[in-house]
């Protein structure tokens, strides 16, 4: 069985690269580079070694998976004759497919993979930025960069992006979450003689973007309000302390029982926005859904039976169960498949018990709260309250 030895050229070139992996790609007859855009590849071109890059992969493939895989092939095939090469720029365990998916095969026992040398670049952009790393960070693909990754609470540096358009794509998803003048960083050939770090805002970060494949961007941690106010992890500290020892009188005696009403007067409040196209009193409303959600949820964890997050992945499974057309290979072509596929995944949950007279009961408040909304009649002279209730 032939080698495939993975080496990381760094973040520089040649005058920083560790002295026996210098030497080893010296000594080699032939090195496989996944880009030519790397100083320590122009150097070792400039010495006379026989390079042979991917680059070309990167312009005949329409995605990264694409160039990647093909990539992985190549290598495997020439493993198939003889020993291989492979240099990739940093380290070879750091942001690194062609690595993943090499080591994929060295599983498989198609290939036997080493890895040798390389300095991250990590090493070098928290050098130039002066960030400690023992405080909360985290690194994210650019390339595959989604809101629900994002966390104010983090120092995140963001790989991937390495022209306007990749840049201007990260900044949209920024926007989501962060500020429009939330402070950014684009850090340029960091570590070397050519290291520049470009300041700017979110909103105005795809202003000064250099063409290079050896950019990342970095998002300073956040804190304010503004920021908390977004996080669910904040709301359900929230709650925890409410309910608490030394939380809220009121809160921390209720039950689950206790707070039936409640959730029923939201849910009407909820119809009312709705009916009045109130967006909103709506946004306020379904707030006060989610409050009455999360109080049970931080009564359950005090009582020590479930807690919010129990509720998320029992809604998470049940939803990704029933849509199979979405979340599977199962196939609908129109509304009386679609209830065919519904109503198998239902039934394989297994029958639970009914409520009572569920549906009358909502066909019959819901006539009520039209015939009264569209009277101007207010929902507080509707409601008849106990001497002892309270609106929370």
């Amino acid at each position: 069985m032939n080698t495939i030895r993975i080496i990381g050229l760094g973040t520089s070139d040649t005058d920083k690269m560790p002295l026996g992996v210098y030497k080893e790609l010296k000594a080699a007859g032939k090195i496989y580079v996944r880009t030519l855009d790397h100083p320590a590849v122009k150097m070792l071109e400039d010495e006379g070694a026989e390079v042979i890059s991917f680059d070309s992969y990167y312009e005949q493939n329409d995605t990264f998976e694409d160039t990647y895989e093909r990539i992985t092939n190549t290598l495997l095939k020439a493993a198939e004759t003889e020993d291989v090469l492979y240099a990739v720029p940093g380290h070879p365990m750091v942001y690194e497919t062609t690595t993943e998916r090499l080591l994929e095969a060295d599983k498989t026992g198609i290939v036997h993979v080493e890895l040798a040398g390389g300095q991250s670049f990590i090493d070098d952009v928290i050098t130039a930025l002066k960030i400690p790393v023992n405080e909360n960070f985290q690194l994210l693909d650019g390339t595959a960069l989604d809101v629900q990754d994002l966390d104010y609470r983090k120092h995140t540096l963001i790989t991937q992006v390495y022209d306007q358009l990749s840049v201007s794509e990260v900044k949209v998803t920024l926007l989501e979450y962060y500020n429009y003048d939330a402070p950014v960083f684009l850090v340029d050939k960091a570590g070397s003689i050519d290291e520049k770090i470009i300041e700017s805002t979110i909103a105005e970060i795809d202003f000064h973007v250099p063409d290079s494949n050896l950019l990342c961007m970095f998002v300073p941690r956040a804190a304010g309000e503004q920021y908390d106010n977004k996080s669910l992890g904040h709301m359900i500290n929230i709650f925890d302390k409410l309910v608490g020892e030394d939380g809220c009188p009121w809160d921390k005696v209720q039950t689950h029982a206790s707070l039936e009403r409640y959730l029923l007067e939201e849910s009407y409040e909820v119809i009312e926005a709705i009916e009045k196209e109130d967006d909103d009193g709506l946004v306020e409303e379904l707030g006060d859904i989610l409050l009455q959600v999360a109080l049970h949820a931080a009564i359950g964890k005090k009582d020590g039976y479930f807690d919010f997050y129990d509720i998320l992945a029992s809604l998470n499974k049940k939803l990704v169960h029933r849509h199979p057309h979405v979340f599977s290979d199962e196939t609908v072509e129109n509304m009386d498949d679609l209830n065919k596929v519904w109503t198998k995944a239902k039934e394989a949950e297994g029958k639970k018990p009914k409520v009572k007279h569920e549906k009358e009961y909502a066909e019959a408040v819901l006539k009520w709260m039209q015939e009264t909304i569209h009277k101007d009649i207010p929902l507080h002279d509707i409601i008849t309250e106990d001497d002892d209730y309270e609106t929370r």
